[in-house]
């Protein structure tokens, strides 16, 4: 079928919604643990533990979602495996999956020693900074066994098409992470070491939860559990090559991503710490954003990955028809809702008044971002439920080394107008590289 001849009537649009609503209710409840560190430690007198946090979170996220390829790869090959109705190959990856989780937990675990401080060097904040976020760090890296857990069970439980099981384990978690902020960060007084033990005990108890959340919804969606598949079938290498060349270029993709996330946040560090603070706001900001679109990013990998296990093209385009409209919709009222409620929101996040005239200063970015990087966030989607992943490092690869960081070194002069401007334009050049593979992939029949 050719793409010009597709007709978009009568669009898959309340199935779309069905599975974007409750992942943009999880999603943007993800950054709330950020947020509620943000807000509470922005108005403790002292801006050092929020740069602190800032640097340390960023440096998580680094560690942490470097290893997101767990939960994206195997909502593909769930969702495709779904498609086909191959239950037991759906079991045989997700055991994979879990156990390359629990290595790659463990693994970061015992190099903590030489990656923490290694991140913090490159950041080179001030050495009070420098050493609260390395505590920080070190505090909450011994819950990622638990983290990397949880992404393989929503990774799962996406493919599986329930988007309303990971908004439980997403919600109750973050819930608790609030409330042991409040907690260890207000009432006891622990300022960086309390965000810390908060997120640490809040992802330890996610962890739990997602095991037992995805053991009852297998056991609801196939009937009854099949037999665990025996560890010769797990171990046996000829089985990993697909997991791990998809998991290969998702892991690459990532890291650069989140280069460039914590090389953002490094540049800010060396405009000054009240710079530091003031885009750290901002950023929780984007990434509230992010995670609001992204919903429907994680309804058409579902619906995508299905329609490809099926060998239905038809119905693949259709679902990433529907998803991209409503996005799109929702990324309009994001941009407007931020326009009219700039005031409300810096004296949510601080009463600092240096921090709170530069985050004035840079809002007008936040207002752009959602209808710049929508596209961006719906395209990885597709290209993720497809398993399309190579395609998706060779344009993060052209976006970061032909697109940001020129623009960054050009830009220089324009200080943290600068480094906005290219982080936007960053994010521009990724959608519109995928948007192009998009359309070859379409019109030559390329998914399958």
């Amino acid at each position: 079928m050719h793409i010009k001849a597709m007709n978009f009537k009568g669009l898959p649009h309340r199935r779309a919604f069905s599975l974007a609503w409750p992942m943009i209710l999880s999603n943007i409840s993800a950054p709330l643990m950020g947020i509620a560190d943000t807000a509470m430690l922005g108005h403790l007198e002292n801006p050092q533990y929020l740069g602190a946090v800032a640097i340390g979170a960023n440096i998580m996220a680094f560690l942490l979602w470097m290893f997101a390829f767990l939960r994206m790869g195997t909502t593909s090959f769930v969702g495709r495996a779904l498609g086909a109705n191959d239950s037991a190959l759906l079991q045989q990856q997700f055991g994979q999956s879990m156990l390359l989780a629990l290595a790659c937990g463990l693994l970061l675990i015992v190099l903590q020693w030489l990656l923490v401080p290694f991140a913090i060097a490159l950041m080179a904040p001030d050495p009070v900074i420098a050493e609260l976020a390395a505590r920080y760090c070190h505090i909450r890296i011994t819950a990622a066994p638990f983290a990397f857990v949880t992404f393989v069970a929503i990774g799962l439980l996406i493919g599986l098409q329930n988007s309303r099981l990971p908004l439980v384990i997403t919600v109750l978690a973050n819930a608790l992470n609030i409330l042991l902020d409040y907690l260890f960060i207000v009432r006891f007084g622990w300022s960086s070491d309390g965000a810390a033990y908060a997120t640490l005990i809040a992802e330890v108890v996610g962890g739990l939860l997602a095991i037992w959340v995805v053991r009852h919804a297998l056991r609801k969606h196939l009937g009854s559990l099949l037999s665990w598949p025996g560890w010769s079938k797990l171990l046996h290498l000829p089985d990993w090559a697909a997991l791990l060349k998809l998991n290969g270029d998702l892991f690459f993709r990532t890291a650069l991503l989140l280069f460039i996330f914590n090389f953002f946040t490094a540049q800010s560090g060396q405009l000054g710490p009240t710079v530091l603070a003031a885009n750290a706001i901002l950023m929780q900001l984007v990434l509230l954003q992010s995670f609001g679109l992204d919903g429907y990013a994680h309804a058409v990998e579902a619906m995508g990955a299905e329609a490809l296990g099926a060998k239905n093209q038809r119905a693949f385009l259709r679902a990433c028809a529907a998803s991209s409209v409503a996005a799109a919709t929702l990324a309009t009222g994001l941009a407007l809702i931020f326009l009219v409620s700039k005031h409300l929101l810096i004296a949510l996040f601080t009463d600092i008044t240096p921090v709170a005239e530069i985050v004035s200063q840079h809002f007008h970015w936040l207002v752009v971002f959602p209808l710049v990087s929508v596209w961006t966030y719906i395209l990885d989607g597709i290209f993720i439920g497809a398993g399309k992943t190579r395609v998706m490092l060779k344009t993060m690869l052209a976006a970061v080394f032909l697109g940001f960081f020129p623009l960054w070194w050009l830009t220089q002069g324009s200080l943290n107008h600068g480094l906005w401007f290219s982080f936007v334009i960053f994010n521009a050049i990724r959608g519109a590289t995928l948007g192009s593979a998009f359309y070859t992939h379409s019109v030559r029949h390329k998914w399958f």
